[in-house]
C-alpha cells in the first residue's frame, strides 16, 4: 500500500473472505485463515507474499472505483430487501427474482473486472507482482464470480426464463 500511495486502514475480520474493500468506510479487511485456504486453491502456485500483494492491489483497485461502488448502494439495498425473508430455493425458483439476482451479479462482476484492471495498472506502475503470477491470480479470482453468474443463468434457463442482457 505504501508503494502505491494508497494507504488504507487494514483490519482483520474472520468473515470467510480472503480480503475485502469496505467501500462505505474506506478500509480493507482480511481473513488470514481464508487467505491460506485461497492460496492453497491457486491452480498457478505462488508464494504467500505474491498472493497477498496481488489481492491487496485488487482491493486498492476497488478503492480507486469507490465513487461507482457508492453509487450502487441504492440498487444493492433493493436487492437485499427483495431477498429478505425469502429462502434460497424460492429465490432460485422464481424467474423474476432470479433475473434480478443475475443483474446484481453482473453489476458485481463489472466492479470486480474494474478492480482487477485498476490493480493491473498499479502493478504495471510499481512492478510488485510478476505479470504471469498477477494474471493467474486475477483469472482465478474472476472465475469465482463468473461461475456464480453462469450457475444462476443456467438455473434461469431451466425455469424457462431468459437473462436480461
Amino acid at each position: 500500500m505504501q508503494r502505491t500511495g494508497l494507504n488504507l486502514d487494514v483490519k482483520e475480520d474472520h468473515c470467510g473472505i480472503n480480503m475485502t474493500y469496505q467501500f462505505i468506510h474506506d478500509y480493507v479487511t482480511y481473513d488470514s485463515e481464508r487467505i491460506m485456504q485461497a492460496l492453497a486453491e491457486q491452480r498457478h502456485p505462488v508464494d504467500l507474499d505474491t498472493y497477498v500483494t496481488a489481492i491487496t492491489l485488487h482491493e486498492l483497485g476497488h478503492s480507486i472505483d469507490r465513487e461507482a461502488l457508492l453509487a450502487s448502494i441504492p440498487q444493492s439495498i433493493e436487492v437485499l430487501k427483495l431477498k429478505q425473508g425469502l429462502p434460497v430455493p424460492a429465490q432460485y425458483g422464481d424467474p423474476n427474482i432470479l433475473g434480478i439476482l443475475i443483474e446484481e451479479d453482473e453489476r458485481n462482476l463489472v466492479f470486480e473486472k474494474t478492480a482487477w484492471e485498476n490493480a493491473g495498472m498499479l502493478n504495471s506502475m510499481h512492478q510488485l507482482v510478476r505479470p504471469d503470477d498477477f494474471d493467474a491470480i486475477a483469472i482465478q479470482s474472476l472465475g469465482t464470480y463468473e461461475k456464480k453468474l453462469a450457475d444462476k443463468k443456467h438455473q434461469l434457463s431451466l425455469l424457462g426464463g431468459q437473462a436480461i442482457a
